[in-house]
């Protein structure tokens, strides 16, 4: 929460992919080893990767996520950076966008906007900008892929990305907070998804959470047979949608 009290504040460092992390990313992408290609950008622009301060409420909710690059992850080192776009206060609630990007000789090759919402009583500031929730029409969608996130993904995940929200590790605090099991984490979904879409070396990928998943729900990752750009990750157990997503190359 310290970052969303200073508008404005950029923090930048070199970053360089290597070690231990790296190589567990690699295998956990299902990439070569030393090449992430351009699916390792949602993970690597995580906020808290840039800075730890970053670290949003362990309450937070993501809401919105978009992802754009134009190259694939370099193995060079390249510039990092991050900064809070903007904060929207309301009734005991705020709703904050975190802007990171990655900058190789001055050449902005990949950016993310992540949108999250949690309890809190800040003074707001910036221009909220969330863009609208694609209509899709559920009867278009063709399901392509069935999938179960169980406990030890999510586990396995929070200790990849370094985020340890108590809602995706933690069975008690998830359970006083009205859900059945731990939550499986937006990113890990948003992921998910462009990795069934599939992705270029250039590209964008943005994603609309709707409701919580829980742990070992059955999924359909869904096609849109009239926006081919368009995809839904669906709830098998009533049908309900859990997030939309727009993916372009």
């Amino acid at each position: 929460m310290e970052m969303l009290r200073a508008p404005g504040l950029v923090v930048e460092r070199p970053l360089e992919l290597s070690g231990q992390w790296f190589a567990e990313l690699c295998l956990w992408l299902r990439a070569p080893f030393g090449e992430l290609g351009p699916l390792g950008w949602p993970m690597v622009l995580i906020p808290e990767i840039i800075d730890s301060r970053y670290r949003l409420g362990d309450d937070a909710v993501q809401v919105y996520q978009r992802v754009e690059w134009n190259r694939p992850v370099p193995r060079q080192e390249f510039n990092a950076s991050g900064r809070v776009e903007w904060l929207s206060s309301r009734e005991g609630s705020i709703e904050t966008g975190v802007v990171t990007e990655a900058r190789l000789d001055d050449e902005r090759i990949a950016e993310s906007l992540l949108v999250a919402r949690m309890a809190g009583d800040l003074e707001s500031y910036g221009t909220r900008a969330l863009p609208p929730r694609p209509t899709i029409d559920e009867a278009s969608l063709y399901r392509r892929k069935t999938l179960v996130v169980d406990e030890a993904t999510i586990r396995h995940f929070a200790a990849l990305a370094g985020t340890r929200a108590p809602v995706h590790v933690d069975e008690r605090y998830a359970w006083a907070r009205g859900y059945p099991t731990i939550l499986v984490q937006g990113l890990l979904l948003f992921m998910t998804q462009l990795f069934y879409a599939g992705v270029g070396p250039t590209g964008r990928g943005e994603m609309w959470f709707r409701r919580t998943v829980p742990a070992g729900s059955l999924l359909e990752s869904c096609q849109s047979t009239d926006d081919p750009t368009l995809w839904a990750l669906r709830l098998v157990g009533g049908g309900a949608v859990a997030a939309v997503a727009r993916i372009s190359a």
